[in-house]
């Protein structure tokens, strides 16, 4: 069959969209009944050629009965529907969506509805206080990382850390008591394009923006080395600019403005970094430097001092404890010149005192370096007049040096972790931190009233246990009106505020609590039809509801009062009422939806819930796990599209399972045409048709501003159709069809070479095909013969809203980042957008809308 390009079909739906020629009624909508037979005729005209959909209906309730037609009038609309022709008839059987007779016929009625648009009504989720969640995946697997927190001498404080277990990062501005103030990262839309360009983009024909992304398994937005692989993310760290953010890959550096735009200034030593590496001494044994890197501005911003890192005496899993000799060896402060990045070491323990091998520095010790990474002098910060105060976890205090380095205090303090002083007095704050992996420990904040006397604590906060995450803590203390403020984060946390209340230290803000969001990885869910609830799993199998709209949150889904739902895919059966799901590496099983809890449902007769052999899926560190998608049709057969069994085959792998044992092959029809091939999403429609997405890097004429999107044509996918080859009332697919029997030609994904991000899309009840162009980004339907119905999407970050309450940045369109899964019913279109891991309700509009009964 002839192709037609990827793109053209946006800008065809570009186009249908931007008519403006009125649309009415020519003839308005009649059903006459046939008294001879149960048939009834539907009758319609357009004043001219436009989508249209015809359903019947229960007109008391809404409730479609009957799907009968869908698509757009003119050459070749699909079937029922006349070509070239603004005037329909339709003839009813009186017949229900799944062949059987409809109850009460003489009191449905027609609905058509004529030139369909979107209005975005509700989001849920781009909660800006959450860079975490207790109830999702943890430990060592899971990318949850808080990598900076900074007060600038404006009072700002900003926040960087990873989104969600997988990635991407947010850098998040907020005010001294922990009211979000923006985004800064993802970049905001509306910026001058000039300002923009550091980040990478993909320049639109209308001269909007569009970020490009450096790797699509997090994903990454931006060309720079901001974010990187499997949840990889940079550094934030304290800089003197107020107007300014420098971020850290390792030990080279960037500067973007605080508004999300990049300055103009001529790169330094690779295409993204704009600043010279944060140390010009001892370059040459950057790869074996380790710890976590700690920044302090002096008073004057011409300095910074340096702490945290240390050479590792050896590298990878094979390290062995840390340099005792040489430029980098432990337990040294650095004075760091701002312009020339000439460092000097500030403080140093003596060389002879420095605990090397991991039986020296144990847990008695520093902590436990071999699996967790401590360093001997961490936490570092300077006052006003100069002070600099350093965390020594080797001895067991915090150290009060002068302005030359020369000791003038030491307070006792365990494992010392972070400090900051207060801005207006001589209190002191430390945090302490202890665990790891392999060994529980805690977090917990101190704060002394005077440096310069006390040797005990006044105030001491317990926060969190320290286990799964070897990150460092951050500290800091702002004021305003008076008031100081003590901001501490952690991955785990994430970030609480406290007043200084003089005796002791008050909670004004949980991140955590302050936000109520918890389901932060959206990247697969579906919707039921028959109720608008949405069901989401994410990648280490945990699932949760959204079922009320006037309230909306997520909620996690249950099996029982103790045993939550576990699933990285779903399907639903809203004839039978079902829900079904696979779990990692197991079969597809099946749960009733309706009632408190996800009831069990195994196949008739069988104590075993599994309706296929065991399936693979994805698993890879620091991103989770990953499911192209099962489907469910609605004779209850099954589509898997993974490999079978538990091994390391991530190829996707089309396999129709029948439904009833009897029906086919024990492992089920494997389809030749999709094996081990790079697929995502899957669906049936209401006849029986099989609908399968996969990108084969055959994409052509890109759109004008993409061309050089390498990531846009490696991931590009089409959507193929498959007719069954038996019959309705028996096997649906006895035998793999010869070939498609259609393939559209739609820009659908992205579907990244890693298997763990797999986009879905949605086959509604008329066959109509909502699809996401991650990479674009924009939102598509078409008809079931590919004519382009609806387009909508713009690129925007959290901070736009689409018109909604807290709109912060406008976008002429619905905003977009990262639009990767999208369903749809009979009145909305869902979008989940996981760089602002937030889900979108979108209102199906139409230019015209009559109903009528039968007559």
């Amino acid at each position: 069959m002839p192709r037609t390009s990827l793109f053209s079909v946006l800008l065809l739906i570009a186009v249908a969209g931007t008519q403006a020629e009125e649309l009415s009624w020519a003839k308005v909508p009649e059903m006459k009944v046939d008294a001879a037979s149960s048939q009834r005729t539907v009758t319609f005209e357009l004043s001219r050629m436009a989508d249209v959909e015809v359903a019947i209906v229960d007109p008391a309730t809404g409730t479609v009965v009957r799907h009968l037609a869908a698509g757009v009038l003119g050459k070749n609309p699909p079937v029922p529907l006349k070509a070239d022709s603004a005037a329909q008839q339709i003839v009813w059987d009186g017949k229900d969506d799944y062949g059987q007779t409809a109850a009460d016929a003489s009191k449905l009625a027609v609905r058509v509805r004529a030139g369909m648009g979107s209005k975005l009504k509700q989001i849920v989720g781009g909660d800006p206080y959450a860079f975490y969640s207790k109830e999702m995946g943890q430990g060592d697997h899971a990318a949850w990382r808080l990598t900076g927190m900074e007060v600038k001498s404006d009072g700002k404080v900003y926040v960087m850390g990873n989104a969600d277990n997988y990635g991407p990062p947010a850098i998040r501005q907020y005010d001294p008591k922990g009211d979000y103030l923006r985004t800064v990262f993802p970049p905001p839309a509306g910026k001058p394009l000039d300002a923009m360009k550091g980040w990478g983009v993909n320049v639109c024909e209308d001269g909007s923006y569009t970020p490009q992304y450096n790797d699509l398994s997090s994903p990454a937005l931006s060309k720079t080395p901001i974010c990187g692989t499997r949840g990889a993310i940079a550094d934030l760290v304290p800089s003197a600019d107020p107007n300014s953010l420098l971020i850290s890959f390792g030990y080279r550096l960037m500067t973007i403005n605080t508004d999300g735009t990049i300055p103009e200034k001529p790169v330094l030593e690779d295409r993204f970094v704009n600043e010279p590496s944060i140390i010009a001494d001892g370059k040459k044994d950057e790869t074996a430097v380790v710890g976590p890197m700690q920044v302090a501005p002096s008073p004057d911003g011409k300095s910074f001092y340096l702490s945290g890192i240390f050479g590792a005496a050896s590298t990878g899993r094979n390290r062995t404890g840390a340099s005792k000799t040489g430029f980098w060896r432990d337990g040294q402060i650095f004075k760091v010149d701002a312009a020339t990045r000439k460092a000097a070491v500030f403080f140093a323990l003596p060389e002879d005192k420095v605990l090397g091998d991991f039986k020296e520095r144990g847990p008695s010790a520093i902590a436990d370096f071999k699996y967790g990474t401590y360093a001997a002098l961490q936490g570092v910060t300077a006052d006003a007049e100069g002070h600099v105060f350093a965390c020594d976890r080797q001895n067991k205090r915090v150290l009060v040096l002068s302005g030359e380095g020369m000791i003038l205090r030491e307070i006792p303090v365990e494992y010392p972790d972070a400090v900051a002083v207060s801005p207006k007095s001589k209190a002191l704050y430390v945090t302490t931190r202890f665990g790891h992996f392999h060994g529980a420990g805690k977090l917990t904040l101190l704060k002394f009233n005077d440096w310069s006397k006390d040797t005990a604590p006044a105030a001491t906060e317990a926060l969190c246990p320290v286990h799964h995450f070897d990150q460092t803590t951050y500290l800091a203390a702002v004021e305003s009106n008076g008031e100081t403020f003590v901001w501490v984060a952690y991955a785990a946390l994430p970030v609480r505020v406290y007043k200084d209340a003089g005796a002791g230290l008050q909670l004004v803000k949980d991140f955590y609590e302050a936000g109520p969001q918890r389901a932060l990885d959206l990247q697969h869910f579906i919707v039921d039809p028959k109720t608008e609830n949405v069901y989401v799993a994410d990648g280490f199998n945990n699932c949760f509801l959204l079922n009320d709209w006037a309230k909306p949150q997520f909620k996690k889904l249950m099996v029982d009062e103790e045993t939550p739902l576990r699933a990285l895919s779903l399907a639903i059966d809203p004839r039978n009422r079902c829900l079904y799901t696979h779990q990692d590496r197991r079969a597809v099983a099946r749960f009733r939806m309706d009632g408190a809890f996800m009831d069990p449902a195994p196949p008739d007769g069988s104590k075993e819930n599994a309706f296929t052999p065991v399936v693979s899926n994805d698993w890879r560190i620091g991103l989770g796990m990953g499911d192209r998608g099962i489907a469910v049709a609605f004779d209850g057969s099954l589509v898997t599209m993974n490999a079978l069994g538990t091994g390391a085959d991530y190829g996707g792998h089309l396999r129709f399972h029948a439904a009833g044992k009897e029906k086919g092959p024990k492992d089920g029809l494997l389809f030749k045409t999709f094996e081990k091939v790079r697929a995502a999403g899957v669906r049936f429609d209401l006849q029986g048709n099989l609908y399968a997405g996969k990108s084969d890097g055959k994409v052509e004429n890109l759109p004008k501003g993409f061309e050089k999107d390498r990531n846009l044509l490696d991931s590009t996918g089409r959507i193929y159709k498959f007719a069954p080859t038996g019959s309705r009332g028996g096997n649906l697919f006895p035998t793999e069809p010869e070939a498609p029997a259609k393939v559209y030609e739609v820009p659908f994904g992205a579907i990244s070479p890693s298997f763990s991000r797999t986009p879905w899309f949605g086959v509604d009840g008329y066959g109509r095909i909502y699809y996401p162009s991650s990479l674009l980004p924009r939102v598509g339907v078409v008809d079931n013969e590919s004519n382009a119905v609806l387009s909508f999407g713009t690129y925007g970050n959290r901070d736009s809203m689409g018109g909604l309450e807290g709109d912060l940045v406008p976008t002429p369109d619905i905003p977009l980042a990262y639009p990767h899964c999208v369903d749809a019913t009979d009145d909305w279109i869902y979008v989940s957008d996981i760089v602002n891991i937030r889900l979108l309700r979108i209102e199906k509009t139409f230019m015209l809308s009559a109903t009528a009964k039968g007559q």
